[in-house]
């Protein structure tokens, strides 16, 4: 430690001349201790190293009293200063020694501690003359010799900390990195299956069924619920791979569109979407169709759609929605008779439909009539895909960056400081 003595007019003439006792402490800290019109005390200047700050520290905290053990905040630092009779206690931050502020700059931390531990606000008084001292101390430490040299050995003080943490953080973002290549090849894998459905040559698809075809429903628990009679309406014109079916049965009737689940990421469809009525425009997700069947009297609709067509079976899933248009319950859902009529109705349609021997060739149809959405999303997925990953690596090689400058400190500070 070294101790120097200087005289100095601070900028501002009504608070005098001022005496200033100089230390310098250890990790980069500088003790002032004032004597002053209406001032004595310590007043402690550290350059502000902080975690994801700059790596040499560009501002200073300036504290109230001298080190010690133990945690400060409530408890008295030995030397606090003293301004016109008022202890200061705590500190200020995040000052630029270039250019400290002139006035009413103060921190909520720089606070009035009296005897009893309470704290109340500074006076105005008190304040202004604590910035004033605050501006002269930190203007002369800026003019330091020793300067650099204390600011590499305040960064130097939490080095291998910060390191570390510039380690994880960029082994974080090489990680998402990484993740984030991986996703672009799985959505590339799948832009090259769609430009191949793409290039496949239709596939004939087989003729309607004729004539009505009885098909028996059973709940989720196997439980018979009699037979309905199902015809093949036509092939959908809205909807490229579906089926529209007219169903009868016993206080049934009305018509379903069954086809492809094609609004999936899969380049070729694997569920099954069953729509009640008949879809005639290219948007299943009108609010209702024509033709929706009425059940018990009530007309229902609603969809259904499944990501995989093998769960599917004549107990699963076990209940399906069923939103009624009319009767007491509209616009709320059917009744619970009512939604298990239809849930067993809607899995016999689509095991039904399943059923087809031309299933591969629905399966293209949807599949190639959904290549350009297909194409512009996997597309726009990759673009979006490619900055985030440019954006990972940028923010890795900025952390290891940190981290190797890190430990340069490290390695200077064992080699000793010069000046300090």
């Amino acid at each position: 430690m070294r101790g120097t003595r200087s005289d100095l007019r601070p900028s501002n003439p009504a608070l005098g001349p001022l005496t200033f006792d100089v230390h310098l402490l250890k990790h980069g800290r500088t003790r002032y201790v004032v004597r002053g019109r209406h001032v004595r005390g310590s007043f402690v200047v550290i350059p502000e190293a902080t975690k994801g700050g700059p790596v040499l520290p560009e501002t200073v905290r300036v504290q109230f009293g001298c080190d010690g053990d133990g945690d400060y905040w409530r408890t008295p630092r030995e030397d606090e200063p003293f301004v016109h009779n008022v202890r200061v206690h705590g500190w200020t931050d995040g000052i630029d020694p270039a250019n400290p502020p002139s006035g009413w700059y103060l921190g909520r931390y720089a606070v009035n501690l009296r005897d009893n531990g309470i704290e109340r606000e500074l006076t105005t008084g008190a304040r202004r003359r604590t910035e004033a001292v605050v501006q002269a101390v930190v203007r002369h430490w800026s003019r330091l010799p020793e300067r650099a040299a204390l600011v590499l050995a305040a960064a130097t003080t939490r080095a291998a900390e910060y390191a570390k943490h510039e380690a994880e953080l960029a082994a974080e973002q090489e990680a998402k990195a990484a993740s984030v290549r991986a996703e672009r090849a799985r959505v590339r894998s799948r832009l090259y299956a769609v430009n191949g459905i793409s290039r496949r040559r239709p596939r004939p698809q087989g003729s309607l069924r004729p004539g009505w075809v009885p098909v028996g429903l059973v709940d989720h628990k196997g439980l018979a619920m009699g037979t309905v009679r199902v015809r093949e309406v036509e092939f959908s014109a809205a909807l490229p791979g579906a089926l529209v079916y007219e169903v009868e049965g016993r206080r049934l009737e009305g018509r379903f569109t069954v086809g492809c689940d094609q609004w999936r990421p899969e380049p070729l469809p694997q569920g099954v979407r069953v729509t009640y009525g008949h879809v005639e425009d290219s948007s299943p997700f009108r609010h209702e169709h024509p033709h929706e069947p009425r059940v018990f009297g009530v007309r229902v609709g609603g969809l259904w759609d499944c990501e995989k067509a093998g769960k599917i079976t004549a107990t699963a899933p076990a209940r399906l929605s069923a939103h009624a248009r009319t009767g007491v319950r509209t616009r709320m859902s059917a009744s619970d008779a009512a939604e298990r009529y239809c849930s067993a109705v809607l899995r016999a349609l689509a095991l039904h439909y399943l059923a087809r021997s031309d299933r591969a060739a629905l399966q293209l149809a949807a599949a190639q009539a959904n290549v350009r959405s297909q194409r512009a999303q996997a597309r726009e997925e990759l673009r979006k895909l490619l900055d985030e990953q440019r954006r990972a690596e940028r923010a890795a090689r900025r952390h290891r960056r940190r981290e190797a400058e890190y430990r340069s400190l490290l390695c200077q500070a064992a080699d000793g400081w010069p000046g300090v």
